[in-house]
């Protein structure tokens, strides 16, 4: 893009000024040019490329160097005498929007989202720390099953980290899209084996995109279908043959559903209570023979792993899956994560769930993902965002990242590389927009001026 005319003719007739005034002059106006011959005043500004700002270590930011990360995640945890601690892994099916709620429980826009399916290629961890507790996310890929893995040629890793993340929790959180009326009253096989694979581990239910359902009504029965009709100490209101609206007072339908659910408690109280010493002395069994087996094993490759799992499900009793829903959630909450809604109640609900026990990490920590990665996966959220066609195989890579001193800025070069010319033309058309997003939301990131630059290449 060239300089306006008042530009590029200030800059002839002014042969005084100096680089510097010239292209603050540059930035002001918002213009990427290129300017030739002036190689010895880009190495005279060079040497006031110096190291990064220094700030406090307590203060809660993402770092600006992996150097100052690693500082950061070996610091040792600054916790207080009464401290609590839970892990939270989020799951569900691709596109439920798990790592948008994260983003709005951190407080913080840390995780890349977009409208596309499958944006979130790995398990991530989070920390939010709040007066003694402290609370570890792991946001985790969409969960699919596997012949959707073959079918879309998802990597092993993407499609086995959500059951390892299931794994190393105490809780887990099961989001479901309220908005997609075809797919909101079933869990899918494949969450509901990795529960039943993790049947010991506490897991709630979490409706979101709520702020899409235009009639409310229908989420009392998405609730009971998801719930098998169960529910821990909470009533749950379900509509059988006879439907609420045909009782035209508001008293007669509670007292309807009241009975509904007086009389289908009663009829499971005893089931409930007669499986449930079965169901724990099988979990200790469980756990027990889960660390013995992992006494003295080798790290698999990601192929093995993904066969593994695949053994795991097989293995799961029909009678566990043959199911609308899961049995075992402990609480239901129904979120827009979008628009903020409940979503306070939900963290509040996490930090309730904390037991004693000592932190992981200091409490000025938000993420221990590498700052490169973040700053990759801003640009890879644009790509997503922007670009019409699929773009799992283009990853943006960082060239150069350099604090300017004279500027006060970050900047960062980056390059993505296309397979052929065609997807470069497709990509190029798209980045004066893709650096223009991905440059706001690298502000918002470090919480300082960013400069970002791009380059679309072909592969040699």
């Amino acid at each position: 893009m060239a300089a306006p005319m008042s530009i590029r003719f200030s800059v002839k007739l002014n042969q005084e000024l100096s680089w510097s005034h010239v292209k603050r002059i540059l930035l002001y106006q918002k213009c990427n040019v290129r300017l030739f011959g002036t190689r010895h005043k880009r190495e005279e500004h060079n040497k006031y490329t110096s190291n990064f700002p220094n700030f406090h270590p307590d203060e809660r930011r993402v770092c600006f160097t992996p150097e100052e990360q690693l500082m950061k995640v070996t610091l040792e945890p600054n916790q207080p005498h009464n401290a609590k601690t839970v892990r939270v892994a989020i799951i569900g099916d691709p596109n439920v929007g798990k790592s948008t709620l994260i983003n709005r429980l951190l407080q913080h826009k840390i995780l890349p989202v977009s409208r596309k399916a499958n944006t979130t290629r790995k398990n991530t961890l989070l920390i939010l720390t709040q007066d003694e507790c402290q609370i570890t996310f792991v946001d985790t890929p969409g969960i699919l099953a596997p012949e959707a893995k073959a079918r879309h040629r998802v990597p092993s890793t993407v499609a086995v980290d959500p059951e390892k993340a299931a794994s190393e929790v105490d809780l887990l959180g099961v989001v479901v899209d309220a908005k997609d009326k075809f797919r909101r009253n079933t869990l899918s096989k494949t969450v509901t084996k990795i529960l039943h694979l993790h049947r010991n581990t506490p897991s709630i239910l979490i409706l979101n995109k709520v702020d899409g359902v235009l009639n409310k009504r229908s989420l009392l029965n998405t609730v009971a279908s998801l719930t098998n009709k169960q529910l821990e100490s909470q009533p749950i209101p379900i509509l059988t043959n006879r439907k609420t609206h045909h009782l035209t007072k508001e008293k007669q339908q509670q007292k309807y559903i009241d009975s509904v659910i007086e009389k289908y408690k009663a009829s499971k109280e005893g089931a409930v209570n007669e499986g449930q010493g079965h169901i724990e002395s099988e979990g200790r069994n469980n756990v027990r023979r889960t660390e013995h087996e992992g006494e003295g094993t080798e790290e698999l490759s990601p192929d093995e792993e993904w066969q593994s799992f695949v053994k795991k499900l097989e293995n799961c009793p029909e009678s566990a899956i043959n199911t609308t829903g899961w049995s075992n959630f402990q609480e239901v909450f129904i979120v827009s994560a979008l628009k903020d809604d409940n979503v306070d109640d939900l963290r509040d609900y996490i930090l309730s769930c904390a037991k004693p026990g000592d932190w992981e990490y200091h409490s000025s920590i938000i993420t221990s993902e590498s700052p490169y990665k973040l700053a990759e996966n801003i640009v890879w959220e644009k790509m997503m965002d922007y670009v019409e066609f699929p773009v799992y195989e283009l990853h943006p890579k960082i060239n150069n990242w350099e604090w300017d001193q004279n500027f006060d800025q970050l900047d960062i070069s980056m390059e993505i590389k296309c397979p052929n010319k065609f997807i470069q033309a497709e990509v190029v058309k798209k980045v004066p927009t893709i650096v223009e997003t991905a440059r706001a939301e690298l502000r918002n990131l470090f919480k300082y001026n960013v400069n970002l630059n791009l380059r679309v290449n072909v592969k040699k």
